[in-house]
């Protein structure tokens, strides 16, 4: 099991990673490699505001308060490399930029130990981009945690062509050790959740741009609509639901209504028309529905939503 991490990057994202691994019961060095006038300014920015969201989880009863102190112990701060070789889990954590992080690989060549995993949080940036970078392409992979890192469960692990698959399995292991949700997806720009989230954004934006709504009125049908369904249905538990020729008609109707390829019909969505797989009326969509197992799969998810309304009457969500 891993027992120290290195975290490069003390910013909002790594900041986060490091109260994770430290929560896990990680030593966890928190590296600023940036040159800065006050050279500890943003790690104590970093220590302020970990301290503050651990005290945050203890009130909510996410954590023990007994958990508080020991994990900002367990946090290290660092402006140099120093000791990184004691780390079986390297994270680079800096800025959607492809030379800053090959610059900052190319500064492990020699600091790291022969078995460390080398990560990169990037949210868009594939491997094949950076991978070459690393010293030992086959221990590097990017590791994605999305954005409050210690809060949302989802981290996408995306192998890199010479990603060895020891490596892949040692992550997915140490990150469900931590509690996290591991995803492995391909070696594409934005991979899952970045490659959905632009499109979801700049069609919010272009709503506003058109006068279609506010943002208010945007936000608030995102929260009571999808966001409400989507926490407990996924994207391809829905387009079943809903019925695989709901979503080829709706999308035949928006690309002409619009004239906008970005609202054309997927070819998947087209075989799966030809063969009536349409959903759990047809007994199969993207999923298999035979015998009791539709039932079984409404049952749930109706249920689930049923609990988060209760939840949310409780709480007085809007």
């Amino acid at each position: 099991m891993i027992e120290a991490v290195a975290v490069i990057g003390p910013g909002r994202m790594g900041r986060q990673i490091a109260l994770t691994c430290a929560l896990g019961g990680c030593r966890a060095l928190l590296v600023d490699l940036k040159p800065r006038p006050d050279a500890r300014a943003a790690l104590a920015d970093a220590r302020r505001e970990i301290a503050r969201d651990l005290r945050l989880m203890a009130e909510e009863d996410v954590i023990k308060s007994a958990e508080v102190a020991p994990a900002l112990e367990r946090i290290e701060d660092r402006t140099d490399l120093a000791e990184v070789e004691s780390c079986g889990f390297v994270q680079e954590a800096l800025p959607e930029s492809v030379e800053l992080k090959r610059e900052v690989f190319t500064r492990l060549t020699g600091r790291v130990a022969d078995d460390a995993i080398v990560a990169s949080t990037s949210s868009t940036i594939s491997p094949r981009h950076l991978a070459d970078a690393v010293p030992g392409p086959e221990r590097f992979l990017v590791v994605h945690w999305l954005n409050p890192a210690h809060v949302i469960p989802l981290v996408e692990v995306v192998p890199g062509a010479a990603t060895s698959a020891a490596v892949v399995d040692r992550t997915i292991t140490f990150l469900t050790h931590l509690g996290k949700t591991p995803v492995r997806c391909g070696d594409a720009p934005g991979f899952i959740v970045s490659r959905l989230q632009v499109v979801l954004m700049n069609e919010a934006v272009r709503l506003v741009e058109e006068g279609v709504a506010t943002p208010e009125e945007v936000d608030r049908a995102i929260r009571a609509g999808l966001g409400f369904r989507y926490a407990g249905v996924g994207v391809f538990e829905f387009i079943d639901w809903g019925g695989v020729d709901i979503l080829y008609r709706a999308s035949a109707f928006m690309a002409q209504a619009t004239g906008d390829e970005r609202y054309r019909t997927p070819r998947l969505i087209d075989e799966k028309m030809a063969r009536n797989e349409l959903g759990p009326k047809t007994g199969r969509g993207f999923f298999d529905y035979a015998g009791e197992t539709r039932e079984r799969f409404e049952t749930a998810k109706v249920r689930q939503l049923l609990r988060r309304l209760k939840r949310e009457r409780e709480d007085g969500t809007p």
